[in-house]
């Protein structure tokens, strides 16, 4: 079954290293150690971040989020309360209890979507910056 919470822990520290930037965290791929001069003229190896590497990661955590997505939206499809489980959850012993417990697995599916919805929309957002140009494009022509 799908285990949400590993997900999102996976996906926090993955959007911790693309919005603070920590390059000692990124991966070995995504780091490129470059050769810079200092105020005092001493040349120490700074990290820069391969923003190809970076957006492919990105793409792949935003492809990973649309699945869950769609996972949590059909089984919230499936938890909905129908008319004829509400009438017979009043009438059989228990069946309060059990009511009690379906509407805080809806909400706790409701929440989780969201949680990946605000997500997704995050991750979406920091895509189109991170690939957008800046300043004007020149095309040759011929």
């Amino acid at each position: 079954m799908f285990n949400l919470h590993s997900f999102i822990r996976n996906t926090r520290v993955l959007l911790m290293v693309v919005t603070i930037g920590i390059p000692g965290w990124a991966s070995a791929e995504v780091v490129q150690w470059e050769p810079k001069q200092d105020n005092a003229g001493f040349t120490v190896m700074m990290p820069s971040i391969n923003i190809d590497v970076l957006v492919d990661e990105i793409t792949r955590l935003k492809s990973s989020l649309k699945h869950d997505e769609s996972i949590l939206m059909r089984e919230e499809s499936k938890m909905r309360a129908k008319g004829s489980n509400n009438m017979l959850s009043y009438l059989l012993p228990g069946g309060l209890v059990y009511a009690a417990y379906k509407k805080i697995s809806l909400d706790r599916v409701v929440q989780e979507q969201e949680l990946v919805s605000a997500q997704l929309k995050e991750i979406t957002t920091d895509l189109v910056a991170l690939t957008t140009i800046n300043g004007p494009l020149r095309v040759a022509r011929r």
